[in-house]
């Protein structure tokens, strides 16, 4: 029986990836200023910095466009309930329910975990919320796994991760966890099951066993 489940939070909660992708492509495009990748794959599941170095490889190029970035986003931001998976709050409820733990371990800021979570009516559910900013090592170092299973006090072998992106399978698989992937069109190979949806984490919760 699972006793704690870690969810990502872009991609998996919220599906928020293609929103992210297409806001910094405008922005680019309103600068003048051709980004090192348009590839959004380069971008599923990186931290911030990760980010802006797949943007602009140039660090002081980076540095100066960067903070021009922070004032359009201010004026651009996302609207997290117009994006939260149509099936959380039904899978929440039924972990909840059954006494399963909840995490967050999200590799983005705090301040927007934090919106969303209130934004969403979303933040009574989980135990511990934790961002990438709060580790040494971010995403795809396994840092925040490991103090996310460190402060839920359950065994590795009892808790589940729900992830997308290879950066946050990686992570995962190297803090030694099981990782099931919400299918998206990326590589999820490393994770040990694919599920077509967010329902299906009720269907293998194995709850009885």
């Amino acid at each position: 029986m699972y006793k704690a489940v870690i969810f990502d939070m872009d991609g998996v909660l919220i599906k928020s990836e293609e929103f992210y992708f297409e806001r910094r492509m405008e922005f680019f495009k309103k600068i003048g200023v051709k980004p090192d990748s348009t590839d959004i794959k380069d971008y599923i599941g990186a931290s911030n910095k990760e980010v802006w170095q797949h943007l602009v490889a140039d660090e002081k190029k980076r540095t100066n466009i960067k903070k021009t970035y922070l004032k359009y986003q201010k004026s651009h931001v996302i609207d997290y309930l117009d994006y939260v998976d149509k099936d959380v709050y039904k899978v929440i409820s039924f972990l909840q329910s059954n006494k399963i733990k909840m995490i967050l371990a999200s590799a983005g800021e705090r301040i927007e975990i934090e919106r969303m979570l209130i934004e969403c009516h979303l933040k009574k559910y989980f135990d511990i919320v934790l961002s990438g900013e709060e580790v040494a090592n971010n995403k795809p170092a396994p840092d925040i796994y490991l103090k996310a299973v460190d402060e839920s006090g359950v065994d590795k072998e009892k808790c589940v991760v729900i992830e997308d992106s290879p950066i946050g399978i990686e992570a995962a698989k190297k803090a030694g966890l099981l990782v099931w992937a919400i299918k998206t069109n990326i590589d999820q190979t490393g994770a040990d099951k694919i599920l077509s949806n967010m329902r299906e984490i009720i269907m293998n919760m194995n709850l009885l066993t």
